[in-house]
């Protein structure tokens, strides 16, 4: 979900003026200590509560830009923020009035403080003139069916626990209603919901820890009622409360609680249409390989099909860069805190090595949850992207091809994929076993897998595999080459209407001239870009499941 596509702030702190476009699911601000990545999680929270730390309101005197605070006399903050609509985003009725402000589905909201004024000015758009109450209280209802969290790294994950069970277990109470209330059936009731809101946590949970089981701990009484609720987990067939726990662990349970409610009971129960979680450093307190489960758990829950959850995070972690949508590369000037951002991964992770932001990482060994499947090139990569989506939507797969994994002009092809293989054997040895290295060759690159394979042995965690020709359309001659070998009739021919030079036999076969191969990679591609069908794989789909079961095999 990205409901917040833009960020505009002004005289805030480290921040003169910086604006964010291009927000995406699952954003993340990567910088220097220092840098202000955190004011920009601040302005945040500014903007949606008041406050900018849990305990602090936005004080114009103290938060103004410091370069200017002793020369300035008439101090202004702003925060504006863009809101982008998404469709599965439901005004309830009796909001008419605050959908109407939208006219279409987006809207700039701004908030602007002055001194000695704890309340806003709000302004709409790129209006300049200050909007009247009615049009404040729309906003205001707006922005009350947004769950905002912010999240700071001092934060301790228990507190934060026990202060979201209790609300949950409230919510849990009214849900059963007051006729309710004096019988036992209620508290089995709650215990019996309980289990079945956190079922699919619970399985998020024993992904990062496969040896422990955990369930809700719900109260038996009306007594207990005024406890907060907690969790017990099961490790080695003993049974320990939440508290006994190590930070990590703790900071799992944060994180699956929060996406609990904000995901899953308010959603279901409430009238909140959309969480946004700004977090600082989520990787702190985690050893690598749960960072790693946490940087994907974080991007599965805001970039899974209808989420309501949009996640913005700073971080020192390059695994939370790896499986981010989004990242800002945030570093102090003369004039303030500013921030890059963009999508490229590889180029954002060799520049915040670089700059001693992040620990440098081999391509090879990135996403090390995901099986990371390297094909030939760029058309490759489009088609297979899509049509493993089209399969295996929820499936958890990284496709790659040179050109992204090594920056540069290195742009994939059998002879550099060879050599890139053989460079570095040993790091890909180094692959954790259940996410291995998947090379697809072209049905014409036998050889290409035999050279290969003879670098390993059977148990490194790689895999080399050729499209088979035999399941390629009847309708293409080997005058076709690559994966367009593979295409569905419609793409050939809407490639055809836009220009490219192909030939038809008597028979219905389809030629192409040396010359002309070029040209047809080009327009199919640009189709495929466009979106393909289901109906579009009917020759290739026996292969592509053939990977996704040796994949899920390993």
């Amino acid at each position: 979900m990205r409901l917040i596509s833009r960020i505009k702030i002004s005289r805030f702190r480290s921040i003169k003026d910086i604006e964010l476009k291009d927000i995406n699911d699952f954003t993340v601000l990567a910088g220097l200590n220092n840098s202000g990545k955190s004011n920009i999680l601040r302005a945040l929270n500014a903007f949606f509560t008041g406050y900018t730390d849990p305990e602090s309101w936005i004080y114009v005197d103290d938060d103004f830009y410091i370069s200017e605070k002793k020369y300035s006399k008439k101090k202004k903050i702003r925060i504006s923020i863009t809101f982008t609509i998404p469709p599965n985003f439901r005004f309830r009725k009796g909001l008419e009035n605050v959908k109407a402000l939208f006219g279409g589905n987006e809207i700039k909201i701004t908030k602007e403080w002055e001194r000695l004024n704890y309340d806003p000015n709000y302004y709409i758009n790129d209006q300049t003139e200050q909007i009247d109450t009615k049009t404040i209280e729309a906003i205001d209802q707006f922005l009350s069916m947004i769950s905002f969290r912010y999240i700071p790294n001092r934060v301790l994950p228990l507190d934060l626990i026990k202060e979201e069970h209790a609300a949950l277990r409230n919510a849990l109470v009214r849900r059963f209603g007051k006729k309710e209330a004096q019988r036992k059936e209620l508290f089995e009731a709650i215990r019996d919901s309980s289990s079945k809101l956190i079922r699919k946590m619970t399985n998020d949970f024993v992904k990062s820890f496969p040896e422990a089981e955990v369930r809700l701990k719900t109260p038996d009484s009306w007594a207990e009622m005024i406890f907060a609720l907690g969790y017990r987990i099961l490790e080695n067939k003993v049974e320990l409360d939440d508290t006994l726990q190590g930070s990590g662990i703790q900071s799992l349970l944060m994180f699956n609680t929060l996406s609990l409610i904000d995901r899953d009971y308010f959603q279901q129960f409430g009238w909140r249409q959309a969480a946004i979680w700004a977090v600082e450093e989520p990787e702190s307190s985690l050893h690598a390989d749960l960072e790693a489960h946490v940087a994907s758990y974080l991007s599965e829950i805001s970039n899974e099909k209808d989420s309501r959850l949009q996640i913005i995070a700073t971080t020192h972690s390059d695994l939370m860069i790896q499986y981010a949508n989004a990242i800002g590369i945030v570093t102090k000037k003369a004039d303030g805190t500013q921030v890059e951002l963009g999508s490229d991964k590889t180029a954002a992770l060799q520049k915040l090595a670089s700059t001693g932001v992040s620990r440098w990482v081999h391509p090879i060994l990135y996403f090390p949850l995901d099986p990371v499947i390297l094909v030939e090139g760029k058309y490759d990569y489009d088609f297979m992207n899509q049509a493993v989506k089209l399969i295996r939507p929820n499936l958890n797969i990284r496709i790659s091809y040179l050109g992204i994994l090594e920056a540069g002009d290195i742009t994939g092809g059998k002879d550099e994929i060879v050599k890139y293989v053989k460079a570095h054997k040993t790091t890909i040895k180094a692959r954790p076993k259940n996410a291995p290295l998947i090379v697809i060759f072209d049905s014409d690159a036998k050889g290409k897998k035999t050279e290969i394979e003879k670098y390993f042995v059977s148990a490194d965690p790689i895999k080399v595999l050729i499209w088979n020709e035999e399941g390629c359309n009847p309708k293409l001659d080997k005058s076709f080459k690559g994966i367009e070998r593979f295409f569905s009739d419609r793409i050939i021919l809407e490639a055809e209407q836009l220009g490219a030079q192909i030939a038809w036999t008597q028979e219905g076969i389809c030629k192409i001239a040396k010359d002309d191969i070029g040209e047809m990679k080009n327009k199919c591609n640009a189709i495929v870009n466009k979106g393909i069908s289901y109906d579009d794989l009917n020759f290739s789909k026996k292969f592509i499941n053939e990977v996704i079961n040796l994949i899920q095999t390993k």
